[in-house]
């Protein structure tokens, strides 16, 4: 039985500092300590340390929530209500990276606010820029998983199906230092229940939205801006979906951290109890159709 269990975090990491006494992660584990660097005068200069920054007043996390997938488990608006956040709570997600261009300022807009994101990402782009997937889960940030190359689970066979859901896992699992978290979005929404069942039994749990941006439908950063606080003032917040490989999306997301600090929403970061086991599967055969530009977000499935 999944479940999502409460406990108080008495140590936190720098950048998630004076948020501490509101945090009520689930069964999280102390901060790790960081590595001081080499004092040995003979040894190599190491690139120079950007300066720390300032949490005081920014965004940073309300509070982390550690999700306990075992028998799975369906989040989001689509799915029936399943406890995860309270009112005025945002989770800040991003799917289809890592991308070369785009994930980095992203990141860097996160780390100017002291915040903290779920990515899920794609086998192939993994495949193609694995040093930005490490740099995202080095910043503290969770990864998650989004198939492996952004086919439509519910156009395609089970077996299909699992070999786009494994082969991405596996390749996160050895190119992550940390891992893999077993959370899974479904390309365009589009979750038959075969699929969900399999991810059951795989406890694997499923991460639907409450507050979609569009900017994968829209370029212009101050529409982007405008459809995820009119989602967010009608579902008074919940999870809520960007993409980290559009121009519109970087450009934007500096505007969007400040203004739902402006407006008083508390950001939680969701993490695993547990990593996710791998299943031997083969990388599925490339197509021979580009990664998809924009996509029409499906509702769940019943089939």
């Amino acid at each position: 039985m999944r479940m999502l269990l409460l406990a108080t975090v008495l140590t936190l990491p720098a950048s998630l500092a004076g948020a501490a006494e509101n945090i009520h992660p689930v069964n999280a584990d102390a901060a790790a300590g960081v590595a001081q660097p080499s004092t040995d005068d003979t040894a190599k200069a190491a690139p120079e340390a950007k300066p720390a920054i300032d949490c005081t007043g920014k965004l940073g996390v309300s509070r982390v929530a550690e999700v306990d997938t075992t028998g799975g488990g369906d989040y989001g608006e689509q799915y029936p209500p399943t406890k995860l956040l309270e009112k005025g709570e945002v989770v800040i997600t991003f799917d289809d990276g890592p991308h070369p261009k785009f994930t980095r300022p992203i990141l860097e807009a996160l780390a100017e606010q002291c915040t903290k994101a779920t990515f899920f990402e794609l086998g192939e782009m993994i495949k193609n820029f694995p040093d930005i997937a490490k740099e995202v889960q080095a910043a503290g940030h969770t990864v998650g998983t989004h198939t492996w190359s952004h086919r439509n689970l519910g156009a395609i066979s089970l077996d299909r199906s699992k070999s786009q859901i494994e082969s991405a896992i596996n390749l996160a699992e050895t190119t992550l230092p940390e891992g893999v978290a077993p959370f899974f979005r479904f390309p365009y929404l589009s979750d038959p229940k075969r699929v969900r069942d399999y991810l059951a039994k795989r406890n694997i749990a499923v991460m639907g939205i409450d507050a979609d941006s569009l900017d994968w439908r829209y370029r212009s950063p101050d529409r982007v801006f405008k459809n995820i606080f009119n989602a967010l003032d009608k579902s008074g917040g919940g999870i809520m979906l960007f993409h980290d490989i559009h121009p519109q999306t970087a450009k934007v997301i500096p505007e969007v951290l400040a203004e739902l600090k402006k407006r008083g929403y508390k950001v939680v970061h969701l993490v695993p109890k547990a990593r996710v086991e791998t299943v031997a599967m083969s990388e599925p055969e490339p197509t021979s159709k580009p990664l998809r530009r924009s996509h029409k977000h499906r509702r769940s499935s019943k089939q």
